[in-house]
């Protein structure tokens, strides 16, 4: 039985351990990685990270894997740790670690788990610095044909697509000073004497941050010192606010949370018109996880509403100077490290966002756009978790004049003019910069971004969407984005959401809306509207679990 996993990234990593956990010696599998390495992918590696990056997540977060992160850097070389700045002594599980050297740490432990593999008689082989150009299922033989560039197809049994992040250029390359995202980030390690405007300001928008302040100052104990005279950075979001600061973890393994099982989701849907409520949602994964966790702030929010708590929950912020409120939640920060004691309602978000990913799929449209415009705005602040260092670097690029936060609103775009000039139009107004960089984060892509378009032209894969409950809202929102909805032959209405459409198994759904036994979809990008986007390696170590469960049943793995 051969199988296919195309992408060596976090992703591939995942999928493989649990391949390998699975115990079956009589699988060969074939990694296709489009670069030189294991395990890094595009995060970990300097297409996604510079010396001054660092992870989001520490060891005691981590899904497990052969060598706890803690004791592989203890038993790293003094010249090693030298090269990063740790210390050994003052090490622990719950610091973070540059990113390059936990790329370094994922590598180790693709090439442990390789061994596990061998000793277990599981033969693998990885091919390097291979692009898989196209793939096409073959249902007469139960296999999928496997394109790679500059050689002879291959067939396969069983094929995962974990091919990772992407972000499509619009004017990169074409436009001076325009830069479609901020990776890799030695594009931007350079001088820039002048204002550099940025879109967003999540972990994407640090990362440029902490590339840009290097190469146009230097940070120091009193704090920050430009040498470009007139370099300054601009944030743009449209509500004009700052994501959380890193706070202790009471229990920072989400994936220890009991999801919906398929037989709940069974239940459910017969309760609601086949659907699962985004509601009962919010109730299970965050109301009765707080209730527990802090009885007398769940008291004061039991009876709101998901809007009214979001509502609740964003005034605070919205209603103070974004950076006095982020030196007052870097501050929080330091003491609930100091303490050891979780912010409990934050830490319960982090755990909604992780359930709601999986039952997404059977969401009604009108809840889609519920999640898409009330709960995620809320969600993407409160756990992008900033790390400590990095709060202080803003803090101090702040103080310095040399960072700012504008609010555009909704209807703000960035355009390029006839003269090549980059135009940042919002407030009814035109603003001119010489260096944009798009920090939005990873995008959902449509459907006719997927890369491998000979299953599109198969009809494999489908565009994923969801149904609306309501002929109203349905024509509300068709009012508002008619690309968005489409009505089938019966009257009904859907929502067009990112994507392919996947079941829970993460194989793609066809246009006869079957399920495919021979391909699974791990690559985010491409199933945001079925899969929210919880990116991480949360992400992976669930996913994967689905995936090669389904390969284990009969109809999948014989």
């Amino acid at each position: 039985m051969r199988i296919a996993i195309v992408g060596g990234g976090p992703s591939g990593l995942f999928v493989f351990k649990r391949l390998v956990e699975a115990g079956r010696a009589d699988v060969r599998v074939e990694i296709f990685e489009r670069g030189g390495h294991l395990g890094q992918g595009m995060p970990y590696s300097s297409e996604g990270a510079g010396g001054e990056h660092i992870t989001n997540v520490s060891g005691n977060e981590l899904p497990e894997l052969v060598v706890p992160l803690a004791d592989w850097v203890r038993d790293l070389t003094p010249e090693k740790l030298d090269q990063y700045g740790i210390r050994r002594e003052s090490f622990h599980e719950e610091k973070v670690l540059p990113r390059l050297l936990f790329g370094e740490y994922l590598e180790v432990q693709f090439g442990a788990l390789r061994r596990l593999a061998a000793e277990a008689g599981m033969e693998t082989l990885v091919h390097y610095n291979c692009s898989v150009t196209d793939l096409r299922d073959l249902p007469e033989s139960n296999q999928v044909e496997v394109v790679v560039e500059g050689t002879e197809p291959q067939r396969f049994d069983r094929v995962v697509i974990c091919s990772g992040h992407h972000w499509p250029r619009k004017h990169e390359g074409q436009v001076p000073g325009y830069f479609d995202s901020p990776y890799p980030p030695a594009k931007l390690a350079r001088c820039f004497d002048h204002p550099v405007a940025l879109r967003g300001s999540s972990l994407t928008a640090v990362d440029a941050i902490r590339t840009l302040a290097r190469h146009n100052g230097r940070f120091l104990a009193t704090g920050y010192e430009k040498t470009s005279p007139n370099f300054r950075i601009v944030m743009h979001t449209r509500n004009g606010l700052l994501p959380c600061v890193r706070f202790h973890l009471e229990d920072p393994q989400v994936t220890r949370v009991d999801l919906l099982t398929d037989q709940d989701i069974e239940s459910i849907r017969k309760g609601h018109h086949g659907f699962v409520p985004l509601d009962l949602v919010f109730q299970e994964y965050f109301k009765k996880l707080l209730s527990e966790r802090d009885p007398d702030l769940y008291e004061r929010i039991r009876d709101l509403s998901l809007e009214e708590f979001v509502s609740a929950a964003m005034a605070p912020r919205e209603n103070a100077d974004p950076f006095a409120y982020f030196e007052a939640e870097y501050q929080e920060s330091l003491q609930s490290l100091a303490q050891r004691e979780s912010i409990p309602w934050k830490e319960t978000l982090a755990v909604l966002s992780y359930a709601l990913n999986y039952p997404a799929k059977y969401f009604c449209a009108e809840d889609m756009l519920r999640l898409r415009e009330v709960l995620a705005p809320l969600i993407s602040i409160v756990i992008a978790f900033i790390p400590q260092s990095s709060s202080q670097e803003l803090l101090a690029l702040h103080a310095a004049g040399c960072l700012q936060l504008v609010a555009v609103g909704e209807g703000s775009r960035v355009k390029v003019n006839a003269r090549g000039q980059i135009i940042y139009h919002y407030d009814d107004q035109d603003h001119i910069f010489e260096t944009f960089v798009d920090c939005v984060g990873q995008p959902h892509l449509p459907l006719k971004a997927f890369p491998f378009k000979g299953l599109i032209d198969q009809k494999v894969v489908r565009q994923a969407r969801l149904t609306f409950l309501s002929q109203e809202r349905a024509r509300q929102q068709f009012e508002k984005d008619p690309d968005s909805v489409e009505q089938d032959e019966d009257g009904s209405y859907h929502l067009i959401v990112p994507g392919i459409a996947i079941n829970d198994a993460f194989q793609p759904i066809d246009w006869q809306r079957r399920p495919n036994q021979r391909i699974q979809i791990m690559a985010v990008p491409y199933i945001g509207g079925h899969n929210p986007d919880y990116s991480g390696l949360d992400f992976c170590e669930e996913a994967s679990r689905r995936i090669v469960e389904a390969l284990q049943k009969p109809e999948g793995l014989a």
